[in-house]
């Protein structure tokens, strides 16, 4: 699942049955499924565009700064044996465009005008500033920090 700058989480990747690990997972879940949590109960969730892919265990989904979803992975297989197997491993990556990078939605992308900070990255516990404009916004400054989470978030403290 990726948590996506609108609010709304893109759940990708997986298998319908099996299990996790190796050659045990089957039916590989192609579409990914849009949810919105702020729709109405009937419409919260979406089904997208299918993938050819089929990214089963030891698949991942990251937020990219520019808001596409950078997909990778698959079943593994000892070795990298993949000759005769139902899911090889894929080594490529996707970029997936969500509806919000539409050119028709380019103006009600912020833009950002300064970034202030001491040295030339961010420390941690560092304190900095962005100042940017956007013609409409939907933002809730108390969730802010959560929205993007790093790829790896198991054991990863948002607080």
């Amino acid at each position: 699942m990726v948590l996506l700058p609108t609010g709304d989480v893109l759940i990708i990747n997986g298998a319908t049955n099996g299990s996790a690990g190796w050659n045990d997972a089957m039916n590989p879940v192609h579409n990914p499924v849009l949810y919105q949590p702020d729709e109405d109960p009937t419409r919260r969730f979406t089904v997208l565009s299918p993938s050819k892919i089929a990214r089963l265990y030891h698949s991942t989904a990251a937020l990219l700064p520019d808001g596409r979803i950078l997909v990778g992975g698959s079943n593994p297989h000892q070795g990298y044996n993949i000759t005769g197997k139902p899911y090889p491993t894929e080594l490529s990556l996707e970029a997936f465009y969500l509806h919000y990078l539409d050119p028709q939605y380019t103006n009600l992308r912020p833009s950002i005008l300064t970034v202030e900070l001491s040295g030339r990255a961010v420390s941690y516990g560092e304190i900095f500033s962005v100042t940017f404009v956007c013609s409409s916004y939907r933002l809730d400054l108390g969730g802010l920090r959560h929205r993007y989470c790093t790829v790896f978030s198991r054991h990863t403290r948002l607080a």
